[in-house]
């Protein structure tokens, strides 16, 4: 099942040696395993308007997640969880 939200939410990401090992939701952490695949979007960049990096994560107990940042604000956030 996957869910998309239509506010993504607030993610802090934690980093071991250079590596990310978790991310925290709230009061929740999960341990990240995996970095399935990165990419990065820039759309209207003559205006300022998207500089995101996404992130497709596998955790530890088995989800999938899509995070992106802000590349202006440094802001991480959750957009899609697939179990």
């Amino acid at each position: 099942m996957t869910r998309l939200f239509a506010e993504p939410l607030p993610t802090r990401l934690e980093w071991r040696d250079g590596e990310l090992c978790s991310l925290r939701i709230g009061a929740r952490r999960l341990v990240v395993v995996e970095i399935v695949r990165r990419f990065r979007v820039e759309a209207e960049w003559w205006d300022d308007a998207v500089a995101r990096d996404y992130l497709t994560l596998r955790t530890a107990d088995g989800l999938v997640l899509d995070i992106y940042g802000d590349r202006r604000t440094g802001a991480w956030w959750l957009q899609r969880v697939m179990d």
